[in-house]
């Protein structure tokens, strides 16, 4: 039974439609996730580059990967994105989890990632990987959901260093 103050988190693809709400989501999480890693002019030039509404709009409408949403009622807390690897189909990509700082920790990113876990693995994925910062506090719930790291990658993005863990978790295989 749920408490009174309890909202459901419901969970679902999204679509052009959504562009707005998961853009509302990345301006709420995008700088407070970054300011003590990264400097200011990174994390604005990341976010133009990725999150910034003509490039959500880009990746949905192209189909360069797909979008899942995190909702309480009316108001998304949170999404993910994530793409099938082109030259080996049975390896996605996590490229994006971001729930917002005040609904952090209320288990909406635990739903979220085991939803597009379940997706992927359904699709045929035998891997779900993802690069995470190294510093950021991200890599801690990543391991406590099984995710192992399996290299450590410097990777340049314009004038800047992405200093990121790669790290995967495995499609389980019943005995």
């Amino acid at each position: 039974m749920k408490g009174p103050n309890i909202v459901e988190t419901h969970l679902r693809l999204a679509t052009s439609d959504d562009v707005a709400l998961i853009h509302d989501v990345a301006l709420a999480t995008w700088e407070p996730t970054y300011r003590d890693i990264v400097s200011q002019e990174q994390i604005a030039t990341m976010f133009e580059d990725l999150l910034s509404i003509p490039a959500i709009t880009r990746q949905i409408e192209q189909n360069e990967g797909t979008y899942v949403l995190a909702l309480q009622g009316n108001t998304a807390v949170g999404f993910a994105y994530v793409s099938c690897s082109p030259d080996e189909p049975q390896r996605y990509k996590l490229h994006r989890l971001y729930v917002r700082p005040t609904d952090q920790r209320s288990g909406a990113g635990r739903r979220l990632l085991e939803w597009v876990e379940q997706f992927v693995f359904d699709l045929g994925a035998d891997e779900l990987i993802l690069n995470v910062n190294r510093y950021n506090s991200a890599v801690d719930f990543y391991r406590k959901l099984g995710y192992e790291t399996i290299d450590t990658v410097d990777v340049p993005y314009r004038e800047y260093w992405l200093n990121d863990y790669v790290m995967r978790k495995q499609k389980r295989r019943d005995s």
